[in-house]
């Protein structure tokens, strides 16, 4: 079985932080949503992984490699123009030929296991399987109908859903998908909808199986879900909750924390669930539940709820008692100065 990673979307909730870097790029916990979910499919015993592309996002190949650092075997696929996930999935047809694979997107952090999926998938029999949960908001997804077991209809994004069960973003396909996506025509919304290429499946009396899950997943589409995301990594992850070595002792760590080697912070309180990329620096701040990517640059900043790009440049005069949230894209420099001298200029 091979894999297949979706990564070749606009991210146009998820500005101005997607301007200049595509959302798989994003750090969680300090580690690339893309590096992550390259981990989770070799776990699963899956090695051989295409990731589809646009032409702008040079930067993923890169940065990432082949994947020999993550004994994988990388391939970019090229999706010249963003149609939807079947038309992204189209692109990876050659590289799959025959190949049942295992689908996931590239701004999705599922944090279960992999296996049930794919041991629902009877070669024999089935044509995909899908990961399903229940949900409160089902409408923002597409929407699996079940009786008897069996899968009878899916839909994405109705008004009126017909069941809780979200899909996931997990799929396991096999070669009758292709046929599917051929036939597909652009939905309302103007894309080639993978929920319709299944859906044909099962009209055509296909079976479709599943599995469904309690395991938390994060679509990290917004900046509140990603910083979600960054949380739940960080509780779990045990190096969190030590004070980060080599620092300065004028520091309040209040875990979990994590910190680049690089990163250089001084005279601050840092927590919790705040992470500090490399080459950063950070002085005279009150960070809480905050991200700052790389190479980012704070003075007296008192921030909570905050997302700061590579390379932003914040100062104030001096530390406010009460927390700002800031969302800054790459390169942003805001320096803020004292209302009185202000007024005097």
């Amino acid at each position: 079985m091979k894999g297949l990673i979706l990564c070749a979307g606009r991210g146009t909730r998820l500005q101005p932080s997607t301007y200049t870097k595509p959302k798989c790029m994003l750090p969680v916990n300090g580690e690339y949503i893309l590096v992550s979910i390259i981990n989770k499919l070799v776990a699963a015993g899956i090695s051989e992984i295409g990731i589809v592309v646009s032409p702008s996002q040079g930067e993923i190949q890169e940065t990432i490699g082949d994947g020999g650092r993550w004994n994988a075997s990388l391939t970019y696929l090229l999706q010249k123009e963003a149609h939807g996930l079947a038309d992204a999935v189209r692109s990876a047809q050659s590289f799959m030929a025959d190949s049942p694979f295992l689908l996931m997107l590239g701004d999705n952090l599922y944090e279960g296991d992999l296996e049930p999926l794919i041991q629902s998938l009877d070669k024999d029999t089935s044509a995909a399987s899908i990961l399903l949960q229940q949900v409160k908001e089902p409408e923002q997804f597409g929407v699996a109908t079940i009786e008897n077991g069996q899968i009878i209809s899916l839909e994405e994004k109705p008004r009126h859903p017909k069941s809780n069960l979200a899909i996931v973003g997990v799929y396991v396909l096999t070669g009758a998908i292709w046929p599917a996506i051929e036939r597909l025509t652009p939905s309302p919304r103007g894309e080639y909808e993978l929920t319709d290429g299944i859906q044909m499946l099962i009209t055509e009396g296909r079976h479709v199986a599943y599995s469904v899950t309690t395991a938390p997943f994060f679509d990290i589409g917004t900046h509140e879900r990603w910083l979600g995301a960054n949380r739940y990594q960080m509780d779990r992850d045990p190096n969190n909750f030590a004070a980060p070595s080599g620092q300065d002792g004028s520091v309040q760590w209040i875990p979990p924390v994590r910190v680049d080697p690089t990163a250089r912070v001084s005279n601050s309180v840092i927590g919790p669930h705040v992470y500090i990329g490399p080459n950063s620096v950070v002085e005279d701040c009150i960070l809480v539940n905050s991200i700052l990517t790389d190479r980012v640059s704070l003075s007296h900043v008192h921030a909570e709820g905050s997302v700061f790009g590579s390379r932003v440049h914040l100062a104030e005069q001096e530390t406010q008692e009460q927390p700002a949230s800031h969302i800054l894209g790459d390169r942003a420099t805001v320096i803020r100065l004292n209302p009185d001298l202000q007024n005097d200029s």
